[in-house]
């Protein structure tokens, strides 16, 4: 009877993991990169690194219900690992998806500071130029 509780609510599990997950991935894309993406298409990119590091966390945290799910009978630290394994796997496919790196930043740009010009001056951005201004540390 435990089997069949069990498997019942895995198979329910892993639907509202994943989406769960792809709901944070959506959330994610539009922080890092604004409404007309990372490419800049119409608005231009708005880059939001910080939130985005937030989300890719977020979006692996969607994965640890189920990791400890599965793991219930197991021993305290296995359960752990497990845990932290799912969460950091879990924020590694949603930078591979998203096309981020760990910085909140898409591939290839680095965080830097927004310039007078900006929206908002003086906050972090992204910037593929190699001149660009260093956020304070």
């Amino acid at each position: 009877m435990t089997t069949r509780r069990s498997l019942l609510l895995l198979l329910l599990a892993v639907p509202l993991t994943v989406v769960a997950y792809d709901i944070a991935l959506v959330v994610t894309g539009f922080v890092a990169c604004g409404i007309s993406g990372c490419g800049g298409g119409g608005f231009g990119p708005s880059y939001q690194p910080v939130q985005a590091q937030v989300g890719l966390f977020v979006a692996g945290l969607c994965w640890l219900p189920l990791a400890l799910m599965v793991l219930h009978r197991r021993l305290h630290r296995h359960r752990a690992a497990g845990g932290a394994a799912a969460v950091v796997a879990g924020a590694l496919l949603a930078m591979a998806v998203l096309g981020l790196s760990p910085n909140g930043c898409p591939q290839g740009q680095s965080r830097a500071t927004a310039g007078d010009a900006a929206f908002s001056p003086g906050s972090p951005t992204c910037s593929g130029d190699r001149n660009a201004l260093r956020p304070p540390r």
